[in-house]
């Protein structure tokens, strides 16, 4: 581990900038190849860590070595924080996906600073609950849509999460058939399925890793249909350009 002031002044840019600035001296850098844990589910750690540089991945793998996926972090995505606010393990297996950099913090750093202001308390809380509408979004999904809407919200939440232009959104980076699959619970078959209907109707072209969602209003639309005003269709509602 080697620091850098200059990738670490990265964090007031990265999150609320008082919060960045209280965390610097008290941050220290840590450099990751593809593939490599930061943390298991389970482990008896309480770091906190934010993404300067690079892709992570949030899973979890049953008994049977089934890849469960729960979300892929970038620059200024901040993880580890359960742990060190409750002291309990870890609730699941961070992985780099690329070469990454990290500012990794001590538990009791990171709630000294969290805490010191209304403000950064406010973050904080806001960020939690964030976490929690969209688990309820995906326990909604895994127990009410069929595979084929599952895969329309996730698709759906990948065009608000990068933007969305003129009714349709660029996904520069989309994850792979079995990775998507791994987020909504199906086979990678299932989903090379629905994207090949997808694309004959019109609504996504897919070249390479780059997917292009051309009518994110439709795909709201199929998803509201099949399973009523869930929280992702309202998101999408009241997204603009």
């Amino acid at each position: 581990m080697v620091k850098s002031n200059s990738q670490l002044q990265a964090l007031s840019r990265l999150l609320p900038e008082t919060l960045g600035e209280q965390l610097e001296p008290h941050a220290r850098l840590v450099t990751l190849r593809s593939g490599q844990i930061v943390i298991g589910h389970q482990d008896r750690t309480t770091d906190v860590f934010v993404v300067i540089e690079g892709t992570l991945r949030v899973e979890l793998y049953s008994l049977s070595g089934r890849e469960i996926s729960l979300a892929d972090l970038g620059p200024g995505d901040l993880f580890g924080e359960y742990a060190a606010i409750d002291d309990q393990t870890r609730s699941a297996t961070v992985a780099a996906t690329t070469a990454s950099v990290l500012a990794c913090i001590s538990s009791t750093d990171f709630r000294r600073a969290a805490l010191s202001t209304p403000e950064n308390a406010e973050w904080l809380a806001r960020r939690l609950v964030g976490r929690i509408r969209l688990q309820n979004e995906r326990i909604f999904e895994l127990n009410a849509l069929a595979v084929r809407s599952r895969l329309h919200c996730e698709l759906l939440r990948m065009s608000l999460d990068v933007g969305v232009h003129g009714n349709a959104a660029v996904i520069a980076s989309v994850p792979t058939h079995a990775q998507l699959a791994a987020r909504i619970g199906t086979h990678r078959e299932a989903v090379t399925r629905e994207l090949q209907y997808l694309q004959k109707q019109g609504i996504v072209v897919q070249q390479g890793r780059e997917l292009r969602v051309n009518d994110v209003a439709e795909l709201a639309e199929i998803i509201r249909a099949a399973a009523g005003d869930v929280g992702v269709t309202q998101r999408a509602a009241n997204s603009s350009d």
